[in-house]
């Protein structure tokens, strides 16, 4: 009877074990480049520098508010690369798309110090509300080779997804990023 016993809390232990290592595998997102309103003028060279993002979203985990001091992270639902990098290679993708044919965006780790403008990012935040609306706020500054001083300007988007999968909030912040992109790109000509 006790050698039963042990067979049976064995196999159940092994079963448990088993069933530890199939887990769900996490759902990996990007922010993607989207179409924007051209403006017109010569070709520029320009670089986005690097992005400063809070430290709540420096995580591989997706944020979303779930109340109004509250932010929730599921394991489960992870970016696909630090949100830094990724705002910083997209916007930059954005800016190229908007710009003048000919035009060329990189991001500061490409720099060939040829660029005649430097675009500053600080997000201030960057998630969906409780109710899954996506917020961006963020502060931009224009640097230009040529000299002049640098001024500061201030967004506020919000975009509501087309329903509430973790995959249109993802698409609404592209969106939001987007529009960021268009507002830039007004005051690089």
């Amino acid at each position: 009877m006790i050698l039963s016993r042990r067979a049976a809390l064995t196999a159940l232990l092994a079963g448990t074990a088993l069933a530890a290592c199939s887990s769900t595998p996490p759902k990996v997102y990007t922010l993607v480049t989207v179409p924007g309103a051209s403006v017109g003028g010569r070709p520029v060279t320009a670089s986005v520098a690097l992005v400063d993002i809070p430290k709540y979203l420096d995580r591989p985990q997706i944020v979303r508010r779930s109340g109004a001091v509250q932010l929730g992270v599921d394991e489960f639902e992870r970016w696909g690369e630090p949100l830094a990098n990724m705002v910083q290679r997209v916007l930059a993708d954005d800016l190229t798309a908007r710009l003048p044919s000919g035009s060329v965006v990189t991001t500061s780790r490409t720099l060939s110090g040829d660029e005649a403008q430097t675009v500053e990012l600080a997000v201030g935040r960057f998630d969906p509300d409780s109710d899954g609306t996506v917020v961006l706020e963020a502060q931009w500054r224009l640097r230009r080779k040529s000299g002049g001083r640098a001024k500061t300007e201030t967004a506020r988007i919000t975009r509501r997804p087309a329903d509430d999968s973790i995959a249109a909030e993802v698409r609404a912040m592209s969106d939001a990023l987007g529009e960021l992109a268009d507002r830039i790109a007004q005051g690089m000509r």
